[in-house]
């Protein structure tokens, strides 16, 4: 693979390659990869660079005037190569089978693809994500011992951690694995942030890209075909600012770019007693389950089941266990002192001896759960996280102010709407009633929930933005086709969250690598005349 920096090489021409991929983050390299070793030349264009730079990041900057959200877009984004999976946390599952579904209660529903048609590309996405290809259904549920709950009011699910190719015990960061790939067709341009997309005069088809560096230096890509992988927000933005043929933006002679932005709120659903901690480590914690691919590790959780979701006409949503680690943790005394950054060795010592007790249920941890070692906690809550009803009103446009390379903000007005705050108190209760019923440690409520106070119900995002230039069959109602095609524009797709018509509850990345896999295939078959063996080698 060939790896340039636009800062520091000579573009006197524009730049010719059959695919250009906007964006190195999970989608962009996970597409690129699906290329390597074919005919077709594939050049990847990455804002920034192959370490973090704080004014590269500082490109991400959002302006918000809807409900709060999370601001240090550097916690939450990254314009480096591996895009953000530079900072996630690795949770992965796949969307339930009622998110794709037409649901009466909820507005702008369905995708106009089923969950069977991206079954096969799940289980090719496993490995981009270092995960295991095991099932999240209950099966789990009872091989991990957890509580008998009403199945008519609640669902096991699960989430499975992403273990990276380099570091097990990190998540996959997509970048540095990727670099080390033989690929001589692909050739990445970092430190080349895209600012337009060009139309050609009669905006039925892609004429270029151009992209500009840290300094101003400037170039013009022509590509066969162009894939924006340059996330949730950044994508439609990208549109919104390509505006020279048409004045709303590429895709946007419906007003649909940036409209229906979800993205998953998340709350403090309740807390447990530390006293009750070991019990509920024990049915709730996380867990390492032996199959054919290792020892992977998942998180348990429960959802509201469909079958109430219909009945009450409620959003599916999900609620799991939440640790937080004690200063006087001694498991990171230990980690400390074995390192040699402890430079107080004996109140670090002390940390350790004074907590025998963790030091013996350590030990048991590393026998019965695999390695998932139990902590000293300050901290146990019931963490819920819910989807949203597609809402138009919930947008990004641009902000009048723009960012250091003359870019507009972007301007979020995310929304939160009733529903969504009253399924997460449903299932709230319902957790706490059914774990009193079998006998299992009960969450003290948070106090809007408690109450049934909607109005003092306090949400954050998961920074999971979705749905801004969503999936439909009719132009007047998404943005895409169900190829990810951008609607009458010839040679423009996306991949990535931003093309869901609607969210779930899970994490998105697993299907976003399903989704990017499944357009792969469909550039490889359809466009660029891929020989089956030269994907086979693959």
């Amino acid at each position: 693979m060939i790896i340039d920096d636009l800062r520091k090489i000579e573009i006197s021409q524009p730049i010719e390659t059959d695919l250009c991929i906007v964006g190195s983050g999970p989608a962009g390299l996970t597409i690129a990869g699906e290329f390597a070793g074919t005919r077709v030349s594939v050049l990847i264009l990455e804002s920034g660079g192959l370490d973090e730079e704080a004014s590269i990041d500082a490109l991400n900057e959002i302006e918000s005037v809807g409900a709060p959200r999370v601001m240090n877009q550097s916690l939450l984004r990254n314009r480096v190569v591996g895009g953000s999976s530079h900072t996630w946390t690795g949770r992965c599952a796949p969307l339930d089978e009622i998110d794709y579904t037409v649901r009466p209660w909820v507005p702008h529903s369905g995708w106009p693809i089923a969950r069977h048609d991206l079954e096969p590309y799940f289980d090719r996405a496993a490995p981009h994500l270092g995960i295991a290809l095991q099932g999240y259904d209950g099966r789990l549920w009872h091989r991990s011992g957890e509580p008998e709950v009403d199945t008519r009011l609640l669902r096991p699910c699960f989430w499975q951690y992403s273990q990276g190719a380099i570091y097990p015990s990190r998540p996959m960061r997509f970048g540095p694995r990727f670099i080390r790939r033989t690929a001589p067709n692909i050739r990445l341009l970092h430190h080349a942030t895209v600012r337009r997309v060009k139309l050609n005069e009669a905006a039925t088809r892609l004429d270029s890209v151009i992209a500009i560096g840290p300094e101003g230096k400037t170039a013009t890509v022509r590509p066969k075909v162009l894939v924006l992988c340059a996330g949730g927000i950044e994508t439609p933005r990208l549109l919104l600012c390509s505006n020279d043929v048409i004045t709303a933006g590429v895709g946007n002679a419906r007003d649909l770019v940036g409209r229906f932005l979800m993205d998953h709120p998340r709350c403090d659903a309740g807390e447990f007693d530390l006293a009750a901690a070991g019990a509920v480590l024990d049915r709730l914690g996380r867990r390492r389950l032996a199959g054919k691919a290792g020892r992977p590790v998942y998180v348990h959780g429960l959802a509201l089941s469909p079958a109430l979701q219909e009945q009450r006409e409620l959003l599916n949503c999900a609620a799991w266990l939440d640790t937080t680690v004690a200063d006087d943790d001694p498991l990171y005394a230990a980690k400390q002192l074995l390192s040699g950054r402890d430079r107080r060795p004996v109140p670090g010592a002390l940390k350790i001896v004074s907590h025998p007790d963790l030091i013996l249920r350590g030990a048991r941890d590393l026998w019965t759960r695999g390695g998932a070692v139990t902590r000293k906690y300050s901290r146990l809550t019931l963490q819920c996280t819910v989807e949203q009803e597609p809402d138009p009103q919930s947008r990004i446009r641009l902000a009048d102010r723009t960012d250091a390379l003359g870019m507009p903000l972007s301007q979020i007005d995310w929304r939160v709407s009733d529903r969504e705050k009253d399924s997460v108190a449903t299932l709230a209760r319902l957790i706490a009633d059914e774990f009193a019923r079998i006998g299992f440690p009960v969450p003290r409520l948070a106090d809007w929930i408690a109450r049934g106070r909607l109005d003092r119900a306090e949400f954050l995002d998961m920074a999971h933005p979705t749905g801004a230039t969503r999936m439909a069959l009719d132009p007047s109602e998404g943005v895409v086709d169900t190829n990810c095609q951008i609607h009458g524009v010839d040679g423009i797709f996306i991949a990535g969250s931003s093309v869901f018509p609607i969210g779930g509850h899970v994490n998105p990345t697993q299907t976003i690598l399903a989704l990017a896999i499944r357009l792969a295939d469909r550039l490889k078959n359809h466009v660029f005349n891929v020989e089956p063996s030269a994907v086979a080698a693959q």
